[in-house]
């Protein structure tokens, strides 16, 4: 039985809750972490709520099977990097509304402040530094006064990821050469990432 189809602008109204549910999920862990002790009290927590978060905890893969069409958003090849950046902050500010475009490649989002952004095609991993600039180590390069860097990814499956990381421990983390890491290794990094479908992205894009 076929399942009903879902509209892009339904889907983009299911993934900001998604993300606004681990964005509380995320505050909530973090005000239990900073509580006092000992406490004057143990808080009493509703089960219904433990319940809930029980079956929302289990591990999951960054590409999760979905319906999407196997559509990319981004163009392979050299030659595309701009025009690709391009598209993908575009499409970024409009799936996010905590997202600020500031120019080509910062943006403002959130709790997260001020992030450089970067966009990619690789199937294996993200380029964060250069052969012929002063990219090589942390600090050569003036984005990297950056706290974080938003890594965004058309996997090529249907699906964009977007990753939210901490700039400097991914310039130890280079294993693709001297300058790409594996997306296992940003995955395990990242403070946040987020799924969205690439067929959401052309829509809301579209001229």
């Amino acid at each position: 039985m076929n399942k009903p189809s879902t509209s892009s602008a339904e889907r983009v109204r299911l993934h900001r809750w998604v993300n606004r549910t681990e964005e509380l999920a995320d505050q909530l862990l973090d005000h239990l972490k900073s509580g006092p002790k000992p406490p004057p009290r143990l808080p009493v927590i509703d089960p219904e709520l433990v319940s809930i978060l029980s079956e929302l905890s289990i591990d999951q893969d960054d590409q999760v099977e979905t319906d999407y069409p196997n559509i990319r958003f981004l163009e392979l090849g050299n030659g595309h990097q701009a025009e690709n950046k391009e598209r993908a902050l575009s499409a970024l500010a409009k799936l996010e509304p905590e997202v600020e475009v500031l120019d080509r490649r910062t943006v403002r989002w959130g709790k997260w402040g001020v992030c450089h952004f970067a966009a990619y095609t690789h199937s294996k991993g993200a380029m964060i530094s250069t052969p012929k600039r002063d990219g090589g180590a942390f600090g050569g390069a003036d984005w990297h006064k950056r706290d974080r860097i938003v890594l965004f990814r058309d996997a090529g499956n249907g699906q964009l990821i977007v990753y939210i990381c901490p700039t400097k421990p991914l310039f130890s983390m280079r294993t693709i050469g001297q300058h790409g890491v594996t997306w296992e290794n940003i995955s395990k990094s990242a403070e946040h990432q987020v799924v969205y479908a690439a067929a959401d992205a052309l829509s809301v894009t579209a001229t």
